[in-house]
């Protein structure tokens, strides 16, 4: 019976509403995050089930900090051709020259290879006009040509310091890698670039299906000399695994932030709330009530506020990216975003609000114990 009556003096303080509203923004922005992160996470799976997981190396020069400032001895392409290991051998150099093409100079990057027919044939790369062959022909990948407003047939020159090429656009591909923002020539035109005939950026490298992976790799990096080292290329399932780790970390800490914010408005607001209702409590006190009896009050209010607030919030939160999601779709229809939110997580959500909710409010529930019954006396003017 005391307890019904002071819960109810409880609830009917509008403050409880806007601890409601204040729990139900911050688990609305944890919940739409969450959502948000369990569509990219989904997403990174897809593409890693779906990424090709071949034998592909790349040689390196050991003490180079970046595929621009490694050498490598071109006669190392040779050697590896003649082990029966490998398929195919691409030996690369990179350079970022000046082309100056049409109205303009532009500092592009250009790659270098033995043979641009089959450069673009292991990458997989759609070939609009003529692989480039002699010294005076390059391809041009389709982000640079459009970048650049560059055509087949356009002329210009590519140029390093003091040395110059002119060359011809004789071809357009698109290989959806990285090689399509750059320009692919003949290994001639480094050569008169740099002036060096002998060494190359990197060698790239894939291994025959047939072959035993391991055994492959350890007969391969006995055979080459001290100053290079080995790397394996393409690894995109660990790279998407490490993303989802590094998501799942911040995450994490974002969560903490909110919920010791929860933990916060909790204490705040039920000190006020304790302070403006300590006359009534004294009431409940000299009408009998156990000295436990304002503590159970308080967790019992904060606990109630507090699942009221996560069920809006979560609500809200799921809400609010699937509003916002179509929106985009109508806007974009090249983008599409389908944020959901598991059971677990909003369970999870719910019961970590609650708990922090209730760590606020222990302090001021356990000073709402020692309150004592005073008359109050009240003066008429």
């Amino acid at each position: 019976m005391v307890f019904n009556l002071g819960y109810k003096m409880f609830l009917r303080r509008g403050i409880s509403i806007q601890l409601i509203l204040a729990i139900a923004l911050l688990v609305a922005i944890l919940a739409s995050t969450n959502s948000i992160v369990n569509y990219i996470g989904l997403q990174a799976q897809t593409i890693g089930k779906t990424v090709t997981r071949g034998g592909v190396f790349l040689i390196l020069s050991r003490g180079s900090t970046s595929i621009m400032e490694s050498r490598v001895d071109v006669g190392l392409a040779n050697s590896l051709s003649g082990t029966g290991y490998v398929k195919n051998v691409l030996p690369q150099r990179m350079l970022t020259a000046t082309l100056t093409m049409g109205l303009g100079n532009h500092t592009i990057h250009v790659r270098a290879v033995r043979d641009v027919a089959e450069f673009l044939r292991v990458r997989g790369a759609y070939l609009n006009g003529a692989a480039a062959r002699g010294l005076a022909e390059v391809n041009v990948g389709e982000v640079l040509a459009k970048a650049f407003s560059i055509s087949i047939g356009d002329e210009g020159v590519l140029a390093l310091n003091d040395k110059h090429v002119r060359v011809r656009v004789v071809g357009i591909f698109r290989s959806q890698t990285q090689s399509d923002a750059e320009l692919i020539a003949p290994m001639e035109v480094s050569s008169i670039l740099t002036g060096d005939n002998h060494t190359v950026s990197f060698i790239e490298f894939s291994l025959r299906e047939d072959v035993n992976n391991l055994e492959a790799v350890n007969q391969i990096m006995q055979m080459l000399p001290g100053d290079v080292k080995l790397i394996q290329a393409q690894q995109t399932l660990k790279f998407l695994q490490q993303m989802n780790i590094q998501t799942a970390s911040f995450l994490n800490i974002w969560s903490i932030v909110v919920y010791a914010v929860v933990a916060a408005a909790s204490y705040i607001i039920s000190t006020r709330i304790i302070v403006e209702l300590s006359y009534e409590v004294s009431m409940l006190r000299a009408l009998g009530a156990e000295k436990l009896v304002p503590l159970i009050l308080v967790l019992a209010y904060t606990i109630t506020v507090a699942l009221l607030g996560s069920i809006l919030g979560i609500a809200l939160g799921i809400a609010g990216t699937q509003i916002v999601s179509t929106i985009l779709r109508w806007i974009t229809p090249s983008i599409e975003v389908e944020p959901f939110l598991e059971v677990e997580q909003a369970l999870q959500i719910l019961l970590l609000t609650i708990t922090s909710s209730i760590l606020g409010c222990i302090y001021p529930a356990l000073k709402s114990t020692r309150t004592r019954y005073v008359e109050q006396r009240y003066e008429e003017g």
